[in-house]
C-alpha cells in the first residue's frame, strides 16, 4: 500500500481504492474528476452553440461503411456521470482495480509463455503412453495423464473414458483400463489392431512421435507459431499493465498537486 504523501504530512493517507470513500479526499477527487471529463464538457458546449447556430449534426463514417449522424449535445452529456455517481463508480471499479486486474492477467500470461517453451518443447517427452493403430494409420493414444485422444476409426475409444471415470480410475490403473478394454474393442473391427505401450523412460518425444504418425506436421513450425503468439500476448498484457501503473501514477500526482494548491490557498 502506498501514501499519498508529498504535498504535507497532513496527507500521509493510504493511496488505495479506499480514497473514494474517504470523505477529506473529496474535493481533490473533484478536482480530479472535473480534470477528466474536461474535454467531453468543452465538446458538449461546443455543440451546444453549433446547435443554436442552427448547424446541422455531423455525419460519421461507420465500421460497415454506410454514414450515421453523429449524436446530440444532449446525448453526449447525459454519458458524463455527476461527480456522486462517479465517486460511486470508482468504489465497484476503480483504476486500482484495473491495476490488480492487469496484473494478474500479466502473471498468467507469463506463466503460459513458461510453461509452453519448457513444457511443449518438440525434443521432450511427448507424454504418449499407449498407441492403438492399424498398420500405418493411428486411432488414438493415451496420454501419461490418462487422458485419451481419438482419430477418425478409433471413435469406439470414447466409451471407455466414462466407464473409467465411473470407476473413478487414476494415474497407472487408468492407462491400464484403457490399454485393455481399448483394444479388446478395437481388435473387433480391426484384426491387425497393433497396440503400442511405453513406459515414462521409453516414450518418444513430440518429434518422434509427430515423424511416425503425423509426418505432415511440421512441429517445429507449430511450437514456433505458439511460442510467437503466447509472446505477443504478453506484450499486450505487459503494455496494458504499463498503462495502468501510468494511470495509477498519473492520478497520485495530481491529487498531490491539488492538496498543495488547497494548502497554499
Amino acid at each position: 500500500m502506498t501514501s499519498i504523501a508529498g504535498a504535507s504530512s497532513a496527507y500521509n493517507m493510504p493511496f488505495d481504492r479506499s480514497i473514494f470513500s474517504d470523505p477529506e479526499m473529496r474535493p481533490y477527487l473533484e478536482d480530479y474528476y472535473e480534470a477528466g471529463y474536461a474535454t467531453m464538457c468543452e465538446r458538449v458546449a461546443a455543440m451546444k452553440e453549433a446547435e443554436a447556430n442552427g448547424e446541422a449534426p455531423r455525419t460519421i463514417a461507420l465500421p460497415d461503411g454506410s454514414t450515421g449522424t453523429e449524436l446530440s449535445a444532449d446525448q453526449y452529456e447525459r454519458m458524463i456521470p455527476s461527480f456522486d455517481k462517479w465517486l460511486e463508480m470508482q468504489q465497484n471499479f476503480s483504476a486500482f482495480d484495473m491495476l490488480e486486474q492487469s496484473g494478474d492477467m500479466l502473471a498468467h500470461a507469463e506463466a503460459a509463455a513458461a510453461r509452453v517453451e519448457k513444457d511443449l518443447d518438440p525434443d521432450l517427452p511427448s507424454g504418449v503412453r499407449t498407441v492403438f493403430s492399424d498398420g500405418d494409420r493411428i486411432l488414438g493414444y493415451i496420454n501419461k495423464d490418462g487422458s485419451l485422444v481419438t482419430h477418425d476409426g478409433g471413435d469406439a475409444l470414447q466409451s471407455l473414458v466414462a466407464g473409467a471415470d465411473a470407476l473413478k480410475l487414476t494415474g497407472e490403473a487408468r492407462i491400464a483400463y484403457l490399454t485393455k478394454q481399448g483394444a479388446a474393442i478395437l481388435s473387433r473391427q480391426y484384426p491387425e489392431l497393433a497396440t503400442t505401450s511405453y513406459t515414462d523412460a521409453t516414450m518418444p518425444t513430440r518429434r518422434e512421435f509427430a515423424a511416425e504418425w503425423y509426418p505432415d506436421h511440421d512441429v517445429d513450425a507449430n511450437y514456433e507459431s505458439m511460442i510467437n503468439e503466447l509472446r505477443a500476448s504478453l506484450a499486450e498484457r505487459q503494455s496494458w499493465h504499463k498503462q495502468q501503473l501510468a494511470n495509477i501514477a498519473e492520478m497520485r500526482a495530481f491529487l498531490i498537486s491539488s492538496m498543495q494548491e488547497a494548502e497554499a490557498a
